[in-house]
């Protein structure tokens, strides 16, 4: 009998890209919620944390208070059995504030994936060691292996492989099978995704090997395209929370990406911080039937973002997870599954 699949829940923990949004209603008050109904349910959460721009508001002393608080949550996070790894944006790095308080950075780094292989070993190694920093003040076993890449934008990710292997990484969850985003300076493309639920890579994403890093994807599966057209309508941002969602490539290039996205209706990850639980829940069984001969213990990543955290999505969290219980599926993190598999 195969072992029950495992739901690893994860969170990006981040404010918006363009350093727009604050802390406080975009990323601490939301996760709290979110960590009250996982905890109610017995499932651990995964946050994905954004470290460069945490380490670049510890610089600013304008942002002294907010970052004692994020500090604060993640470091009692882990006291309750839940788990941090590393996001990153690579455009936080040297971020600084203005006078007028907006945040200066170089929005033409914003892919991981275009950058040189110093530089990615460069960004992995100061986002380790400040969340393993925090994290062992805690729990001093605690270690940061896993990685998903900000905005998805990993490829190339020929170096981003090679740098997380040199860094200690050993698993990779950004990959989105059957997604594409062509928004020009924010681009990634996981249609060639193989038909698998977990492979090892070492220099394609894509392509699955014998060796190297682990690629956990996050779920994705097919929906009425009505159906994702009113999801998306009624997303929206967490209570208080306002931003930008401005990119590298200005308004033109949003729009593009909102016309793209159009394209694709019916085509959606495991989102439960914009998705109603009965599309979850489609998603995840669509998932579990496509891969139920699986030897080992299947992952099942789910994703949700801080600041899209809203009432309709605490709704849809709750009833998902009732249902995950009801089926069986235990709650996990990416060192146990990893562990679990390993063993297997």
């Amino acid at each position: 009998m195969n072992p029950p699949a495992q739901l690893i829940l994860t969170v990006d923990y981040e404010v918006f890209g363009d350093g727009s949004g604050q802390p406080r209603s975009c990323v601490l008050e939301s996760t709290e919620r979110i960590l009250a109904i996982a905890e109610s349910r017995g499932v651990p959460l995964t946050l994905f944390v954004e470290a460069l721009e945490f380490a670049a508001m510890e610089r600013e002393p304008a942002c002294q208070t907010q970052s004692d608080a994020v500090r604060l949550q993640l470091t009692e996070a882990l006291a309750r059995g839940h788990d941090l790894q590393l996001h990153l944006h690579p455009q936080w790095r040297g971020a600084k504030l203005d006078p007028a308080g907006n945040w200066q950075f170089d929005l033409s780094r914003w892919r991981i994936g275009d950058l040189p292989f110093h530089e990615v070993v460069g960004l992995l190694e100061q986002g380790k060691v400040w969340l393993e920093g925090l994290g062992r003040k805690q729990r001093p076993d605690y270690r940061c292996i896993a990685f998903r890449a900000g905005g998805w934008c990993i490829q190339p990710s020929a170096l981003v492989l090679a740098a997380l292997s040199d860094q200690g990484f050993l698993i990779d969850s950004t990959v989105a099978p059957g997604l594409r985003n062509a928004t020009a300076g924010e681009w990634s493309d996981f249609r060639d995704a193989p038909d698998l639920p977990f492979w090892n890579v070492d220099q394609d994403l894509t392509v699955p090997v014998s060796h190297g890093v682990w690629e956990f994807p996050i779920l994705t599966g097919r929906v009425a395209r009505l159906d994702h057209l009113k999801a998306l309508r009624k997303a929206g941002l967490a209570k208080g929370c306002q931003g930008s969602y401005r990119g590298p490539g200005g308004a033109a290039a949003r729009l593009f990406g909102r016309l793209n996205r159009l394209r694709q209706l019916g085509t959606v990850m495991l989102d439960f911080s914009t998705l109603p639980a009965p599309q979850l829940i489609e998603i995840t069984r669509q998932w579990c039937e496509r891969f139920a001969g699986e030897p080992a213990s299947l992952p099942l990543a789910a994703i949700g973002h801080s600041k899209n955290f809203t009432a309709t999505s605490e709704r849809a969290l709750s009833e998902y997870l009732d249902w995950v219980n009801g089926q069986g599926i235990v709650g996990t993190t990416y060192p146990d599954a990893l562990e679990l598999i390993s063993s297997g």
